[in-house]
């Protein structure tokens, strides 16, 4: 396969890139917006993440990503930071999922809010709190099973020990632990649901429903070299224990998502036990799976250069993929056409 620009293999625009004013820009999120347009976030401000000036940036594109409007702030909190991880569409409503934290601890004081468009991502309302006292919890990408409920894979910090903030965040006295949000009235009321823990902070979590109605939930495991994993039965209201499983990971994001029959894994196949090193996050990957998660048939490299914290929606109508990643400095945009993901069918298996 032929190698293009910035080590990508596929054909790319660039989303953004960092300037003077935002010296940064992390985690792309990205969504396609009812009036067909595509609107970016990004966790960007101030010298580094996590810091008091952090603020929620965004950028939109009117020619289905070829070009992209100039990278402003979006989301601005005057005494807290602020970061949107979430964002997802319902009819002609968007919803971002905007959460605020106190930088002096990291992320253990993370409360949720959410702010809608009802323009298509051009204005905001002012972010308020979700229904049902769910707070103080990070939400990723939303899955909406075949039976109508939404379900949000979700991550918080415990404070077991250095309540006072004098202890590193990453550290098991500040353990991250795993759950599901379930709304059962399409984000009227929520509940939350299970309790994950393991020997390494797990975060950073997605949720895939399987053919049967089962749920698989991965997890980032902090400095463990590989991704954990979880199992519903019953629709995410109760979980099995987290467990390894033989996914490399160098720390870093992951989206898990179904595209019609099968299930792709975009991330960073490379182990790492010594915490967050960018240079590690390499290379970017398509893992293909078509047995419903019991393989991975086929395996795609995306990008050779550290390249890094994936989110990607599909465009049926399109039959394609659209995906967002970064180096830290600049977002990318990558089409890749749903006939890629098909499986490869050998001479033998074809007779």
């Amino acid at each position: 396969m032929e190698t293009l620009k910035n080590g990508f293999h596929y054909p790319v625009t660039v989303i953004l890139t960092s300037d003077e004013q935002f010296g940064y820009a992390r985690e792309p999120i990205i969504q396609r917006m009812p009036d067909g347009s595509i609107v970016c976030l990004t966790l960007t401000g101030g010298p580094t993440e996590p810091h008091k000036t952090n603020v929620v940036g965004v950028v939109r594109s009117e020619d289905d990503g070829k070009s992209w409007s100039r990278h402003t702030t979006l989301f601005q909190h005057s005494e807290r930071a602020c970061w949107a991880p979430e964002m997802y569409v319902e009819g002609d409503v968007v919803c971002a999922l905007v959460h605020t934290y106190n930088s002096e601890c990291r992320y253990r004081e993370l409360i949720v809010y959410q702010s809608f468009s009802y323009d298509s991502g051009k204005t905001w309302t002012e972010p308020k709190s979700l229904p049902s006292g769910i707070t103080n919890y990070c939400f990723r990408k939303r899955c909406v099973l075949k039976n109508g409920n939404w379900i949000f894979p979700v991550y918080w910090q415990e404070c077991n020990a250095a309540w006072d903030w004098v202890e590193d965040s990453l550290s098991m006295k500040w353990p991250k632990r795993a759950g599901a949000v379930i709304s059962t009235d399409q984000g009227k009321s929520y509940s939350l649901h299970g309790y994950l823990k393991a020997e390494f902070p797990l975060w950073e979590n997605n949720i895939v429903e399987l053919e049967n109605g089962d749920l698989i939930m991965l997890m980032r495991a902090e400095r463990s070299g590989f991704l954990y994993k979880s199992i519903s039965h019953d629709g995410g209201y109760t979980w099995s224990e987290a467990e390894k499983t033989d996914i490399p990971n160098p720390n870093s994001k992951i989206t898990l998502i179904r595209q019609e029959n099968k299930i792709l894994l975009f991330h960073n196949p490379n182990s790492n036990y010594q915490g967050v090193i960018f240079d590690m996050r390499k290379p970017l990957s398509l893992w293909i799976s078509y047995d419903e998660m019991k393989s991975w048939g086929k395996k795609i490299v995306l990008c050779d250069e550290p390249m890094f914290y994936p989110h990607a929606f599909l465009d049926n109508e399109k039959r394609m993929v659209y995906l967002a990643s970064e180096n830290a400095r600049t977002h990318f945009l990558m089409k890749i056409p749903y006939a890629e993901l098909e499986k490869e069918v050998a001479d033998d298996d074809a007779e």
